[in-house]
């Protein structure tokens, strides 16, 4: 009886051995580990891309122009691969210079993945001097203009111009040139021209508007007050109206903290220079759900000399950008170093009377006298 039960046993335990032999031949020949999952291209309109298989990037430059808020890529890829977002499918890459956004491709048992960024080609006259003098220059309406001492010969002139590397300029920088009119710079780069109108001026050169933040080029860090934190440079949520650039600040005002300040501040390392003999006020793009006053507060070096400038987001902008203009004091002397803003100024002790909210504001200028 014992010799039968043994045999019983050694039964069970080779067909045990069987069937886990078997099922580990089925596990592997269902497994692919040598699928193709490389993106073969990947285009925007007739723009074929630069795939980078190494660094898992992709970059597409598209003319100027370009609608970056919808582009539907065509990605072709290798038999039987998948790729998420799906092909054709429009993606919103205006922020992919700095958010790339992520392509994942799959195949049998692997995957791949690629940060793809979609950029509008773009040439840029950066500096223009005649001797000590530099051009003021005007990226959005392509326009330069340099003023020149009384007295100046116009008609024979030789500026120094620095562009974009990889760029071509017309005319060329090997002669004299004559600004007595104005005259057109063209770049070309990578199949575009961009044109530039240069203007020479004769006298003194009037004060400029001082961009202190704008999201992209002028970018200080905000300081988060109250129990705020300031994001900056923030995605724009609104590009279809008066501010239509990438990028602005934000932060989240929360209807439990009661009164105060929240928002951000510009001091410190991040402190201005600004003469209120020089500038007479202050404008900033604002945008929110609520209507309300919105606040700076100006102060010298160590928060001395405090001035408090409000200006009212009215309710028919609620959702919409709205450019407010706050006046500097006219008595005011003090050199002004800090600038807090304040999206929602209501009086202290007062509740606040809307919902926890994100806010945004953008495109911060001293404004000079007239």
């Amino acid at each position: 009886m014992n010799t039968l039960n043994n045999y019983i046993k050694v039964g069970i335990t080779i067909l045990f051995i069987g069937l886990l032999a078997a099922c580990k031949r089925d596990a592997e020949s269902t497994l692919n580990l040598s699928a193709d999952v490389d993106v073969l291209s990947f285009k925007v309109g007739n723009t074929i891309g630069k795939v980078d298989q190494a660094k898992g990037t992709i970059l597409v430059m598209v003319p100027e122009g370009t609608d970056l808020s919808a582009v539907a890529p065509t990605i072709e890829l290798p038999s039987n691969a998948k790729v998420s977002p799906a092909s054709g499918i429009a993606q919103n890459f205006s922020f992919s210079s700095t958010t790339p956004i992520t392509y994942r491709v799959f195949n049998g048992n692997l995957f791949n993945t690629y940060q793809v960024t979609v950029k509008e080609i773009k040439a840029e006259i950066t500096a223009f001097r005649i001797g000590e003098k530099a051009g003021i220059i005007d990226q959005k309406n392509k326009s330069i203009k340099i003023y020149l001492p009384l007295g100046t010969d116009l008609k024979n002139l030789s500026p120094v111009i620095e562009f974009t590397a990889g760029a071509s300029i017309t005319p060329n920088q090997s002669g004299p040139v004559d600004l007595s009119s104005p005259i057109k710079y063209s770049l070309a780069y990578m199949g575009q021209t961009f044109q530039y109108t240069v203007t020479a001026l004769l006298g003194t050169e009037p004060k400029q508007i001082f961009m202190i933040y704008n999201g992209e080029t002028s970018v200080p860090h905000f300081d988060g007050l109250g129990v705020s934190t300031v994001d900056s440079p923030y995605p724009n949520p609104k590009t279809t109206g008066i501010n239509a650039t990438p990028f602005c600040a934000s932060f989240v005002r929360d209807n439990k903290t009661g009164e105060g300040w929240h928002g951000g501040a510009l001091w410190n390392a991040n402190k201005v220079t600004i003469n209120p003999a020089e500038y007479g006020s202050f404008s900033m793009m604002v945008l929110k759900d609520v209507a309300g006053d919105v606040q700076l507060e100006i102060q010298s070096d160590g928060e001395q000399n405090k001035d408090w400038l409000r200006a009212n987001y009215s309710k028919d902008h609620v959702g919409e950008w709205q450019e407010l203009v706050f006046q500097i004091p006219a008595g005011r002397k003090a050199i002004i170093n800090n600038i807090l803003v304040m999206p929602h100024e209501h009086p202290n002790g007062q509740p606040v009377v809307f919902p926890t909210q994100r806010m945004y504001w953008d495109e911060l200028k001293a404004l000079p006298k007239e």
